[in-house]
């Protein structure tokens, strides 16, 4: 859902505020890409207080092509939106300080406001927090904690936390080692579409790994990871062409997904 569907739906709930209706025009701007309009509504909401203008003011800025953008500007807006308590922007300030736009590569900060984030409720924060104590980057290692937050965001529905929750289990990494509970949230992230998730879902399939063996299924996760530009999965597909796993052979087919995946090195 587009961030002004979203607002529309509030809206019509009545649990956005009078003051957020006048956002509806700078978002309906930037899903057209007018980012020109969308600045000069959000300029003057951000600076009279508005923190949900102040955020994607923030992300606006950062967004915009040149002369528009400006990364440093994103920044300050992003950090004051944060700093009043909005949780997206703290997703984002965590962003900014992880990959260093618009002020100098912090981790130590990233995981900061990720963390603020995460306890919210925010699901992305709670995943990027995760990920953070997984590699220990910004915080000391700790796979318990990343095993923590990244079972909240799964639970919360991100796919990519599914994934990553599904290769946690598969692994041992912070939790008991559980292929069956790999499976399940693999297949719950691979029903929202994550091409990895599909994948590493299609070869527990393939091998009878935490659920029965279905070269059938396998196949057909297989093809839809491939579809979305997964390279492991064009060439697990042409595999299985070839050998007639689940499918029928077909040289023909096998030849065609090892050039696809040729392609997308």
């Amino acid at each position: 859902m587009s961030r002004l569907a979203a607002l529309l739906l509030a809206l019509c709930a009545g649990a956005a505020a009078a003051q957020s209706q006048q956002l509806v025009p700078a978002l309906g701007a930037i899903e057209r890409g007018d980012y020109a309009q969308a600045l000069d509504v959000l300029k003057p909401l951000a600076e009279g207080g508005d923190i949900e203008a102040q955020s994607v003011l923030g992300e606006t800025l950062a967004k915009a092509p040149p002369p528009l953008g400006d990364a440093q500007a994103a920044f300050q807006w992003t950090a004051r939106a944060a700093q009043a308590g909005h949780a997206g922007a703290q997703v984002n300030l965590g962003a900014m300080h992880f990959d260093g736009r618009g002020t100098p590569r912090d981790l130590a900060q990233a995981a900061r406001w990720y963390r603020a984030g995460a306890d919210q409720n925010n699901a992305t924060a709670q995943a990027n927090l995760a990920l953070m104590y997984n590699e220990g980057l910004g915080v000391a290692r700790d796979f318990d904690q990343a095993a923590l937050w990244m079972q909240k965001a799964a639970e919360a529905g991100l796919a990519r936390a599914q994934a990553h929750l599904g290769r946690f289990y598969l692994d041992g990494e912070g939790l008991p080692q559980d292929a069956a509970e790999a499976v399940k949230w693999f297949e719950r992230a691979a029903r929202q579409g994550h091409e990895g998730a599909q994948f590493f879902l299609a070869i527990l399939l393939q091998k009878g790994i935490g659920t029965k063996r279905d070269l059938s299924a396998a196949v057909q996760w297989l093809q839809q990871a491939a579809e979305r530009g997964h390279r492991l999965a064009m060439l697990e597909l042409a595999r299985a062409y070839d050998a007639g796993l689940g499918v029928v052979a077909d040289a023909e087919q096998a030849r065609a997904w090892r050039e696809r995946a040729e392609r997308a090195k």
